[in-house]
C-alpha cells in the first residue's frame, strides 16, 4: 500500500506512504490517493493529507520514469499529468468534505501543488515548499501556476517559480500559505484539532463555500454573486441550515450529526 487510510473519529487521515522515495508520485500512490479522498468523503466529516517519514511529497518520481530518459527521448508528461496527477489533485478539489494539509517535511514539485489544493495547512517546523520544475527544463504543473499568483500575487509567484527558492515554514506563515506552523511532533494533533473543529460543521455548506470561493477568484463580481445566490438557496432548505438557525435561537450548540 502506497496510502494509507486511518479513521480519527470523524477525521479521516490519508498519509501517503513511500518514505524511502519521499513520498515521490507514481502511478501506484496517485491512484491511493484518489480511493483515499473518495472513501473520506463517504466515511468522515473531514481529511487529513499527509506523508510518512520526513517528506510530505517530492514531486513526481523521477527514478521510476528513469528508463524512459535513458531510451533517449523521455515519458509523454502530457499524458501523464492525465493519467495520474490530475486525478489526484482533483480527488483533493473535489473531497466531499474539508481537507486539511498536515505538511510534515518537503513539499516539492507537484508536492507543492497538492498541499496548496488542500483547503487549510498546517506546517511541521522543518517543512518547506519549493517549485523545483524549472531546474529540470519544465515548468510548474499540478495547479501550481494557478495557485501561486492566486495565494502570493503575480510578483512573487515568479520569484518562487523561476528561482526554485526555498520557501520556509515560517515564510509560508508569514505569506498566508499556512495557518500555523508546529513542531514536528505537534503537527498531527495541531491538525487533527482544526479538522475535528471542521467536522462539527455541515460538510456540504463547506465544501459549496470553497468552491464558490476558487471559483469567484477568477470570476467577475456579478458571476460570484449569482453563484451565491443559486447556492444559498440550495442550502437555506437543507434540514443542517434549519438546525443551525434554531440552535442560535435556542443558544445551543446545532447537532448537525442527526440530520
Amino acid at each position: 500500500m502506497t496510502v494509507e487510510f486511518e479513521l480519527a473519529g470523524d477525521v479521516a487521515v490519508v498519509t501517503m506512504d513511500r518514505p524511502d522515495r519521499f513520498n515521490a508520485i507514481e502511478a501506484s500512490l496517485g491512484d491511493g490517493l484518489v480511493r483515499a479522498l473518495e472513501r473520506a468523503g463517504e466515511e468522515a466529516r473531514a481529511a487529513i493529507l499527509t506523508g510518512a517519514g520526513r517528506a510530505f511529497c517530492a514531486g513526481a518520481d523521477l527514478a521510476d520514469l528513469r528508463p524512459q530518459y535513458e531510451e533517449g527521448g523521455g515519458p509523454d508528461l502530457a499524458a501523464l499529468l492525465d493519467a495520474v496527477f490530475h486525478p489526484a489533485l482533483e480527488a483533493i478539489l473535489d473531497c466531499r468534505v474539508p481537507v486539511v494539509g498536515a505538511v510534515n517535511g518537503v513539499a516539492a514539485g507537484a508536492g507543492m501543488g497538492l498541499a496548496l489544493a488542500c483547503d487549510l495547512r498546517v506546517l511541521s517546523e522543518d517543512a518547506f515548499f519549493t517549485s523545483a520544475f524549472t531546474a529540470i527544463g519544465l515548468i510548474p504543473d499540478s495547479g501550481t501556476t494557478w495557485w501561486l499568483p492566486h495565494h502570493l500575487g503575480v510578483s512573487r509567484a515568479l520569484e518562487l517559480a523561476l528561482t526554485n527558492r526555498r520557501l520556509s515554514a515560517a515564510d509560508a506563515l508569514d505569506l498566508g500559505l499556512c495557518l500555523d506552523v508546529v513542531p514536528g511532533d505537534q503537527l498531527l494533533d495541531r491538525s487533527l484539532e482544526l479538522a475535528g473543529k471542521m467536522a462539527d460543521l455541515v460538510p456540504d455548506s463547506l465544501v459549496t463555500t470553497r468552491r464558490l470561493i476558487r471559483r469567484a477568484a477568477s470570476s467577475s463580481l456579478e458571476d460570484a454573486m449569482k453563484a451565491e445566490r443559486a447556492e444559498q438557496g440550495r442550502l437555506g432548505m437543507t434540514p443542517e441550515h434549519r438546525e443551525g438557525v434554531i440552535a442560535f435561537l435556542e443558544k445551543r450548540k446545532p447537532d448537525f450529526r442527526g440530520h
